[in-house]
């Protein structure tokens, strides 16, 4: 733990109190009270805004804001800049206007102009459909041939960029490039499994971009194999492709919906459905997401048991709701037992795939990079679930570990660290991880989660008991507008009383407060008047829940 801490709690909480005083936007804060998470949320965020590649960029003579230059990893950052940030649309929008005939989307864009043309080389050696050279503005495009991801991801930016603004127009202009996108995955023989009626990818580490090639092969034929996918490649389903399909599918419906095209909007709601009902028949265990379903046998050379690991995206497909809560239970409980037998040699659980893979993938030796490195990416997806799905208790440690890596890196949060939690020398942005444990912080523990767009509906479910503090306050927005929503939390455990007052610009919320230990129920006012309190179980939690209309309320709820 780090040394004086009283010193550094006090000093943060001067910063999280005047965010001015060290350059960052006040918009989205924890306040007084919040203790080491309000540090936490301002170490991150201090992070995320030295991210070298965040800057403004021309690109076809309009200025963008990017956050990170591979649009993938751009679009998982977009879950924590979309507190702070207002341009969320302007680089999504470079990318989708190159989209390919066949509807497909480039992972990344370079400039040529006065710089090594080597890249050019590395891209001839794939077919055509993987690049394309922009002699006008003197830029070219590759796609990692073995991806396929990018077409979800693409709506998830899409989706987020509208929640956060309510842009119709924007929605209009690019619902049509979306659906083209979507059905390219789903009809591209590279990319589609007709056995299956799932997306189908070659034998990469869960959603990474490469495979572990022979050793045989040598020079060009290496490379062409290590990132490539022609016909002849071995393929299986990666589940967390099709937990993105699934999530895509219900956030096109959701578009589709805002714009006024009802039938388009079932059409992809009955898609999601089909895909989540596919995916957990096919690629659930009984007790986790496989790392893969083989539709080709596993290559030699790949030495796993593809059905009994367990890889990265079981995170990601419980908060895209692909999983029920009763199967996000089990993956989080394999998360525990997994940690318990690794707890002598890593920090934390946070793989990339588990058992790793011996006695190296592709370049990788265990315990290198996706196999078998500690990944923040990993524990803020896992601590988000596990906030949500009734394991709070375990969400906290999993905070606390992040807090331990942050400490020995200098408040900073790597994007692969060792079992010791220093930091590898080669890693995925660090900024992966840094939004992932944003969004557990705000969306898990201080529990304000958008139901619409721009919070006019809103969930608040302040998980402040799990973590010991009895009183503090949180403000939430998009941009650099002022707050949709505020809440002060008070909890008195003496009198068993819950105060929440809430302000902000939102219309209608849902409070769901989870009930103390040895407590069996509640009862509650709003703005002095009785309500109506409904119990939800989720896993081992039970939680107290009131609705009501308007944004300036006093709740107050007394437990029995």
């Amino acid at each position: 733990m780090r040394k004086s801490r009283l010193i550094l709690l006090s000093f943060c909480s001067l910063l999280l109190c005047f965010p001015f005083l060290n350059g960052l936007k006040a918009q989205t804060t924890f306040g007084e009270g919040s203790g080491v998470y309000g540090v936490m949320l301002n170490d991150l965020k201090k992070s995320l805004y030295e991210n070298p590649e965040m800057k403004k960029v021309t690109l076809d003579g309009k200025e963008r804001l990017m956050f990170v230059s591979w649009i993938r990893d751009h679009i998982h950052t977009m879950k924590a800049y979309k507190y702070w940030e207002k341009d969320l649309g302007s680089y999504l929008d470079f990318f989708l206007g190159r989209q390919t005939s066949k509807g497909m989307y480039f992972d990344y864009w370079e400039s040529y102009k006065d710089h090594n043309v080597g890249q050019l080389y590395f891209t001839n050696c794939f077919d055509r459909e993987f690049y394309f050279v922009d002699v006008d503005h003197q830029n070219f495009f590759f796609r990692m041939p073995i991806e396929a991801d990018l077409e979800y991801l693409l709506v998830e930016g899409v989706y987020t960029y509208w929640q956060t603004s309510g842009d119709q127009a924007y929605l209009k202009q690019w619902l049509p490039t979306l659906v083209k996108g979507m059905k390219y995955e789903m009809t591209d023989p590279l990319r589609w499994s007709a056995k299956y009626m799932l997306v189908k990818r070659p034998y990469s580490i869960d959603t990474w971009d490469f495979t572990s090639q022979p050793d045989s092969l040598k020079s060009v034929d290496r490379l062409l194999y290590h990132i490539g996918n022609t016909s002849a490649t071995p393929k299986g389903i990666m589940q967390g492709d099709n937990s993105g399909m699934f999530r895509a599918s219900k956030q096109l419906s959701g578009l589709f919906e805002a714009t006024g095209q009802p039938d388009a909007a079932h059409e992809w709601d009955l898609q999601g459905d089909l895909f989540r009902q596919r995916l957990n028949s096919v690629c659930w265990n009984g007790k986790f997401y496989s790392h893969f379903i083989p539709e080709d046998p596993v290559p030699s050379q790949i030495h796993t048991d593809p059905i009994q690991s367990i890889g990265l995206s079981n995170t990601y497909s419980m908060n895209r709701g692909a999983a029920t809560r009763e199967m996000s239970a089990s993956i989080i409980r394999t998360y525990q037992e997994i940690g318990e037998k690794t707890k002598n040699t890593d920090m934390a659980p946070w793989f990339g795939i588990y058992p790793p893979i011996a006695p190296n993938f592709g370049n990788y030796a265990v315990g290198e990079y996706m196999n078998g490195a500690v990944l923040p990416l990993v524990g803020g997806e896992l601590t988000k679930a596990a906030f949500q799905n009734g394991f709070e208790k375990y969400a906290i440690e999993q905070l606390q570990v992040m807090d331990q890596i942050l400490s020995k890196n200098g408040r900073k949060l790597p994007g692969c660290v060792n079992g010791d939690g220093t930091a590898q020398k080669e890693a995925i942005p660090n900024e992966w991880g840094q939004a992932a444990f944003v969004s557990a912080l705000v969306e898990g523990l201080a529990g304000v989660v958008d139901k619409s767009i721009l919070f006019r509906e809103v969930e608040i479910s302040p998980r402040w008991y799990f973590a010991g503090v009895g009183k503090t306050s949180v403000t939430v927005g998009y941009g650099e507008d002022g707050n949709q929503v505020s809440y002060e939390y008070t909890y008195q455990p003496k009198s068993k009383r819950v105060e929440i007052k809430t302000t902000g610009k939102f219309d209608r919320f849902t409070l769901r407060l989870p009930i103390p230990e040895k407590m069996k129920g509640a009862t509650a006012t709003i703005n002095g008047k009785n309500v109506s309190v409904t119990m939800d179980q989720v896993n081992q939690s039970g939680y107290a829940v009131v609705k009501g209309t308007g944004n300036k309320n006093t709740i107050i709820l007394n437990f029995r």
